[in-house]
């Protein structure tokens, strides 16, 4: 009998463990930047994002905000597009017959987030270096006041190494918004913030030798969207 209530001891605080391991992982929704599988197809005569994303069976609409592609007829001959998963270069196959504009259509909910701070884009969404980045940073003075791109209940308000001072809103149809790199936070968890509040003031405290930027993200279901398909 003792050894056995050893084993449900032992059984009982691995459960904890990866209990309180979920419960962080599912509530520090940021990452560093990671590195990422994937090559860079270069584009042909006469191949179509539709067509090349077809041959390679991933996403259109992942492979557009990955590449920054608002408009599926932007590509051309000479382009280098990053394709998720892929290991190697495939040869395209060229139709005179594509699938019409419907199908092809790129998502972009402009408008649905507003803004958090005005400032240069520094930093964008996507693949660089083999790395791939969740979000942009956007340029701003110091203690420029930082506000909620959405209406949202603070889910975290607290320093994560790699961001400094970070805070994750929580948003309706799964969606949720970070904004680090914070010189402090104004809000704290569990309040609800409505569209436009103040809820930060831009900093660098991330790494104090660089200029303020606020790293901003856009997420839905968990997984990073491109914050530049999703403002005005």
């Amino acid at each position: 009998m003792k050894g056995l209530s050893s084993i449900w001891k032992t059984s009982f605080l691995i459960f904890s463990f990866l209990f309180v391991y979920a419960c962080l992982s599912a509530k520090f929704v940021p990452l560093p930047p990671k590195l990422v599988i994937g090559i860079y197809h270069p584009v042909n005569k006469g191949e179509t994002l539709w067509r090349i994303c077809k041959t390679y069976d991933v996403d259109l609409q992942e492979v557009a905000e990955l590449n920054n592609i608002k408009d599926a007829t932007q590509i051309e001959a000479g382009d280098k597009i990053f394709i998720p998963g892929a290991t190697k270069v495939k040869k395209v196959k060229v139709f005179k017959k594509e699938p019409t504009k419907k199908n092809v259509k790129i998502v972009q909910p402009k408008g649905k987030f507003s803004w958090p701070i005005q400032g240069k884009v520094v930093s964008y969404f996507g693949v660089r270096k083999g790395r791939k980045y969740d979000g942009i940073d956007i340029r701003a003075p110091l203690g420029l006041p930082v506000k909620a791109a959405d209406s949202g209940k603070v889910v975290f308000a607290d320093r994560l190494s790699g961001y400094g001072n970070i805070i994750i809103l929580k948003h309706k149809n799964k969606y949720t918004t970070v904004y680090a790199h914070n010189k402090v936070n104004l809000v704290k968890e569990g309040r609800w913030v409505k569209k436009g509040s103040v809820i930060a003031k831009v900093g660098n405290s991330h790494n104090p030798a660089i200029s303020p930027t606020l790293h901003f993200q856009i997420r839905r279901y968990n997984k990073a969207r491109n914050p530049l398909f999703y403002l005005p």
